[in-house]
């Protein structure tokens, strides 16, 4: 057993955690869940969403960029997010959180549309579906726009790389935009994420 326990399904947004930890070198336990509204997964998450990480100190850790910030103050060696005090890092957070408060839920809102209405008509789960694809073509393109040289941060890749290449391979005209797809290629570059990509089922 090691100290740390992820809480993971395949194709879902555990994938970034289990690179992030990967990419770390830190041995951790994973749990895949099979069903999310179960009670003993309930009692850690309540939200009843994975990825969720057990610390070895014993905490809970919830949502895939709270994660991710946590690991990187955990292990600021890892170079998960560029130095703090710098440019970079503050470009790299502000992406990360872009991602997960737009382009996630827009993802969430595109595949199960009858989730986030009342209305049992047909056309009312169309419309939200529509809406989505049109938000994240829109914030895809700024996400776009933003790689540079050869990451979103420049040079070197972070885990909000990783994150973008996550979210891009759950739609497709997002992992078919040049830039985007070219990004995708030198994430997984990176044999730990490769690895995590692969154990999520990720490229299918």
């Amino acid at each position: 057993m090691s100290g740390y326990t992820l809480y993971w399904k395949p194709g879902s947004g555990s994938m970034v955690v289990e690179a992030a930890l990967r990419m770390i070198g830190v041995a951790f336990d994973a749990v895949e869940v099979d069903d999310t509204a179960d009670t003993a997964f309930l009692a850690l998450n309540p939200a009843g969403k994975v990825p969720v990480l057990k610390l070895a100190c014993g905490p809970v850790i919830a949502e895939s960029a709270a994660i991710l910030i946590s690991l990187d103050d955990m292990f600021p060696e890892a170079r998960l997010l560029p130095p703090r005090g710098r440019s970079g890092h503050v470009k790299a957070v502000q992406w990360l959180i872009f991602m997960a408060t737009n382009i996630y839920p827009a993802c969430l809102r595109y595949y199960y549309p009858e989730r986030h209405t009342t209305d049992p008509a047909p056309e009312a789960a169309e419309a939200i579906r529509s809406q989505a694809a049109l938000d994240m073509d829109r914030d895809f393109a700024r996400l776009a726009a933003a790689v540079q040289g050869p990451f979103l941060t420049g040079q070197t890749m972070t885990i909000t790389d990783v994150y973008a290449a996550m979210l891009a391979d759950w739609y497709d005209s997002a992992k078919n935009t040049p830039e985007i797809k070219a990004l995708v290629g030198r994430v997984l570059e990176n044999p730990a994420v490769a690895e995590a990509w692969r154990h999520h089922g990720f490229g299918a």
